[in-house]
């Protein structure tokens, strides 16, 4: 702490001017008792600037406010955050292919507005990493909402939110007590007998397609719905073959 108070300004840390001698006390924060020349300092006063002081502090740590500071998060299957979220980028879906046993195993939202280091890169096809779109897989898999989504590239949106933290629930439509739902929707990924494991995605329940999508079946990265399977999985409270939903909070 003797270290940061020294490095950062007074005035940076609680918000108002550091008083020099003889000068005014406009604009101290709410709690804090300005000595002019000659003023006697009581020890409660003192201790009340301090707390003040450790106060505004702790507010600048954690972002600002009782909020808790700004977080991130990604709006799988749509082109837009939610009301009270900022929209920081848009993009597509985007993974290694379902039926390959390599290259990368995380979901991305891949930016739609993409530059490149043109003097230092090559358009030949050197088969490293391979990075593919996603498709919704809606006809037969059980979400009667997916099924004009069959085969249709899926955008991504990725949203700023003031609050401490976010976290998607896998199972359940609601977020609990004292949490905000930024959006509800189906858990989904790579079906169980593909060659290729992919990180699940909590896709939204409105889900649209790409603006750029194509009718074609490319057959890149895959979204099913994701049924549970009774057994060590308790049912009840699940269902067997029954849709998983999701739901991502914030707080």
């Amino acid at each position: 702490m003797k270290k940061w108070l020294s490095a950062v300004p007074l005035s940076l840390m609680i918000g108002v001017s550091v008083q020099a001698a003889g000068e005014n006390c406009d604009n101290f924060v709410a709690g804090m008792t300005c000595f002019e020349n000659g003023t006697t300092a009581k020890a409660d006063e003192v201790n009340a600037n301090f707390k003040a002081l450790l106060e505004k502090i702790s507010q600048i740590g954690n972002g600002g406010g009782s909020t808790g500071g700004i977080v991130s998060y990604t709006r799988w299957g749509r082109n837009s955050c939610p009301d009270g979220a900022e929209l920081i980028y848009k993009g597509f879906a985007a993974s290694s292919a379902h039926n390959h046993g390599g290259g990368i195993s995380s979901l991305l939202c891949l930016t739609e507005t993409p530059t490149f280091d043109v003097g230092n890169i090559s358009d030949g096809n050197q088969n490293g990493v391979r990075l593919y779109g996603t498709e919704y897989q809606g006809i037969g898999y059980g979400i009667e909402s997916l099924i004009p989504l069959n085969n249709k590239d899926a955008p991504c949106a990725v949203c700023l939110k003031q609050a401490a933290l976010t976290l998607m629930i896998p199972g359940t439509m609601d977020c609990p007590t004292g949490w905000h739902k930024e959006y509800e929707g189906y858990l989904m990924g790579t079906k169980y007998n593909q060659s290729s494991t992919h990180e699940v995605a909590c896709v939204d329940i409105n889900a649209e397609e790409s603006p750029l999508s194509s009718d074609a079946n490319n057959n890149g990265n895959l979204w099913y719905p994701t049924e549970a399977e009774c057994g060590s999985l308790p049912c009840s409270p699940y269902v067997q073959d029954r849709e998983l939903s999701c739901v991502v909070c914030s707080k």
